[in-house]
């Protein structure tokens, strides 16, 4: 399995987290003569992603604690369980991927105003196609069933403290969905596993609230594995 670094991926992602992005990506290439099953292949790049982010995360606390004289011991350190991952994959479908602010038929994506106040709650809870005006005529109406299915592009646009790119919900809109193409090609191509996460401590801050996320995402036209982990709390 090789890491695949990514220019033009790499500047993006760096205008992603500078504008409060808190997803993890690891995007791998595994060996051609691979005769693995597709359950096997992410499972591989759900394990390596796991060492991956585990390294980083610890090497930079180990810098921290050296810095400023702190017990190594009192911070955090990442660790995972594989025994824990090894057998809980599940393949999922695009939407279910994307989530509920995805409409898979049109490829556009629902964003939350900050703009505009509900009129009957004074509340910031007002959803637009991110392609249309934020006037309340176009506001949509949201199923609260509908509405608990998040996936990929909560976990990208909504992070605890905002993602603050763009003044508009067009430009939030159009960063995410070039960010997609950038990384998927094709979403409606993608094949995506879902994994456990209970399988690493990196995700117990997340639980507290805001989520924690862990897929694996095969793009068939470049040949890329995919590693995408998020957590985290305010």
């Amino acid at each position: 399995m090789t890491t695949i670094e990514v220019p033009k991926f790499i500047e993006k992602y760096k205008a992603y987290e500078r504008e409060g992005g808190v997803i993890d990506f690891r995007i791998f290439q595994l060996d051609t003569e691979q005769e693995d099953t597709p359950y096997q292949k992410h499972l591989a790049v759900a394990q390596q992603t796991l060492i991956s982010v585990a390294e980083e995360v610890n090497t930079r606390l180990d810098r921290i604690s050296a810095k400023s004289k702190i017990n190594r011991k009192k911070l955090f350190t990442m660790d995972y369980d594989f025994r824990v991952l090894k057998d809980s994959g599940k393949e999922i479908s695009v939407q279910d991927f994307m989530g509920w602010q995805y409409e898979e038929v049109s490829g556009r994506v629902k964003i939350l105003s900050y703009n505009l106040l509900n009129p009957k709650t004074k509340g910031y809870d007002l959803y637009f196609y991110y392609n249309e005006k934020e006037v309340i005529e176009n506001a949509l109406t949201i199923d609260q069933e509908d509405k608990g299915k998040i996936g990929f592009v909560y976990a990208f646009l909504d992070p605890p403290h905002s993602f603050m790119c763009g003044k508009t919900i067009f430009e939030k809109g159009n960063f995410f969905l070039d960010f997609c193409r950038l990384l998927f090609t094709d979403i409606s191509q993608i094949e995506v596993y879902k994994w456990s996460t209970d399988s690493s401590n990196y995700f117990d801050a997340g639980k507290e609230w805001w989520g924690a996320f862990f897929w694996t995402v095969y793009n068939p036209y470049q040949d890329w594995y995919i590693g995408i982990i998020a957590s985290t709390t305010d």
